[in-house]
């Protein structure tokens, strides 16, 4: 369909029809690489870091093309559908990890689900989320005009360039932090992403390109180890059951697309009322918001966790049964050390 665009509606009807698509494979192949291998950090780490590395590898790439190959708006689609044939065929032979069942046309029905087991889990990796793909919307939609604006050139590699720092940088930082608590990696993530917009804040208020890149450089060093954290956090439970994991997996993404398309919808609309300056600032200080938000919550979590820890170390529960053991004096809760 985008080869055949000679129009704006058919370039919107392969869009959607392209995020159709997208959404029936994340779920599916993250889950597929949850049932394929189970154990081990392997499968969250291709679930979260394998999105934002073909991003990186497709910004570079249709840049460099679109800028420098003939016929710019048609060779990388040829491209692309090589590539998806190739994908197809390969589908087609990889074993199918789960159990069949009847009734084939009812397992089609989208299932999006989190298990209560997870919903703590969840809850606390949400705003993680959503400051992780606001940041990544941002970046994608009004990124490369930004570029262009502050370098003064029309060459669509520096906006290439731009979302190969963000997605790049983000998926080497996860494959350096795969082994790290996910909590860990979450907060660290949120920190990096909160000093990586206000970098980029300071770089559009004063104009200095450089500054751009720098502040985009720090905020991929987040970008990819924020949704490893939260992705590890919640769908590697292992109250997850493997029925219950492409359900959970569905609503991360979800969360995700949503958190990159509503803000890059309003940014759009912002910018064609009140320019690309003004609205890149004021999106730059909301994602820092959101993403200072997530880490104070974070460190909130870890504290009253640290804290319950301790008090159960403390004042273990006496043994069962009625006179175990002497009479003691009830224990106090610690004090939070602040």
């Amino acid at each position: 369909m985008f080869l055949l665009a000679h129009g704006v509606g058919l370039l919107f009807a392969a869009r959607a029809l392209q995020g159709l698509a997208v959404g029936l494979i994340t779920g599916a192949a993250a889950a597929a690489l949850h049932d394929l291998r189970p154990h081990g950090s392997a499968a969250p780490l291709l679930s979260s870091a394998a999105p934002t590395a073909g991003q990186a590898l497709g910004a570079i790439v249709t840049s460099v093309l679109g800028q420098y190959a003939p016929a710019p708006t048609r060779l990388i689609w040829w491209l692309l559908l090589a590539m998806f044939v190739a994908s197809l065929l390969a589908v087609l032979t990889t074993q199918e990890p789960g159990s069949r069942r009847p009734h084939a046309l009812g397992s089609l029905r989208p299932q999006v689900s989190v298990p209560h087991p997870s919903r703590s889990a969840f809850a606390a990796a949400l705003p993680c989320l959503v400051g992780v793909w606001a940041l990544g919307g941002f970046y994608l939609s009004l990124g490369p005009s930004l570029a262009s604006q502050l370098l003064h050139s029309h060459n669509l590699l520096w906006g290439g360039i731009l979302i190969f720092l963000l997605t790049g940088l983000g998926a080497a930082a996860s494959g350096a932090l795969a082994k790290v608590r996910p909590a860990r990696v979450m907060l660290a993530g949120c920190l990096a992403l909160t000093a990586g917009a206000l970098v980029t804040f300071a770089a559009i208020d004063t104009s200095t390109p450089w500054v751009l890149f720098l502040g985009t450089a720090i905020a991929g060093l987040g970008f990819g180890p924020g949704f490893l954290g939260a992705y590890r956090a919640t769908a590697t439970a292992p109250a997850v059951t493997p029925g219950q994991r492409a359900g959970l997996i569905t609503a991360i993404y979800i969360v995700s697309y949503v958190a990159t398309a509503v803000p890059a919808v309003i940014g759009g609309i912002a910018t064609a009322l009140y320019g690309l300056h003004d609205t890149a600032l004021v999106y730059a200080v909301a994602v820092s918001v959101l993403t200072a938000t997530a880490a104070v919550i974070l460190l909130a979590r870890r504290t009253a966790t640290s804290a319950a820890m301790e008090y159960a170390a403390l004042c273990p529960e006496p043994p069962p049964g009625a006179c175990t053991v002497p009479a003691r004096p009830p224990c106090s809760p610690p004090r939070t050390r602040t």
